[in-house]
């Protein structure tokens, strides 16, 4: 059986050669659609592409990102119309499986229990040393997330902006279909390495950065909810370990 990675990139250069060597190891196609990036994005994946099993697409994106401008749900349906394989993943390019699912995917295509498969979610906060985590009014950094489901069951995306929400054949509850948790981390970098943080990512104020401009405020306090977390005392993903480590040279 065969697994198709999805996944939309804008702006993403710090991210991208980290997840397909990431993916190289487990995904049997990597389907990229590009949304206009300025960076070396679209660069970098034309080099991966001549030895990774890639087909990158170009639908530009327009409006404010992260608002209800920005047409996700569009780009994320495309994705899954151009998926051959049996099983379809969509991870984002700043999160990252742990090594260990390379050693569970057979099994897990192979069963017939499940067309759905969901996996816990590691968030990560200022550094790849912090996760934040669940608080009391902030109850969405530490849950399971949907990440992987069986192909040509009729599972899209809701017809939304940004705020992009799965749903089953004939616009059915996700949680109608038959799933399992599966216990293999997908670690979140995006507020980790890199930039931590993009333009107008600022939303929900939680980093004190009113114009959407300069260094995120890792100790901020927010005024409705307290923003918890704890130090990360795992083992990273190797392509993030080798990372680290050239970055620490």
């Amino acid at each position: 059986m065969r697994l198709s990675l999805i996944v939309p990139v804008l702006n993403e250069e710090t991210f991208i050669p980290l997840y397909l060597e990431s993916a190289a190891a487990y995904a049997d196609e990597i389907i990229m659609v590009d949304g206009g990036s300025t960076d070396r994005s679209v660069p970098l994946i034309e080099e991966y592409k001549r030895h990774l099993p890639i087909r990158l697409y170009h639908m530009h994106q327009t409006g404010l990102p992260y608002t209800e401008d920005w047409n996700e749900s569009k780009v994320r349906n495309f994705l899954i119309e151009q998926a051959t394989g049996d099983w379809i993943m969509n991870l984002d390019i700043d999160e990252m499986v742990d090594d260990r699912f390379i050693e569970v995917l057979p099994e897990l295509m192979r069963r017939t229990d499940a067309d759905i498969f969901q996996f816990p979610f590691v968030n990560f906060w200022g550094d790849p040393w912090t996760l934040r985590v669940n608080s009391p009014g902030d109850e969405r950094w530490s849950n399971d997330i949907t990440r992987m489901w069986r192909a040509k069951i009729g599972i899209k995306y809701r017809e939304e902006r940004h705020h992009c929400t799965l749903e089953a054949s004939g616009g059915q509850s996700i949680w109608s279909v038959p799933r399992s948790r599966i216990d293999v981390n997908i670690y979140h970098y995006h507020y980790a390495l890199g930039k931590k943080i993009k333009f107008n990512d600022n939303r929900r104020g939680d980093v004190n950065l009113l114009t959407n401009e300069g260094e995120p405020d890792w100790n901020f306090a927010h005024d409705e909810y307290s923003i918890a977390t704890l130090p990360f005392t795992g083992t990273h993903p190797e392509v993030i370990q080798r990372y680290l480590h050239a970055d620490a040279q």
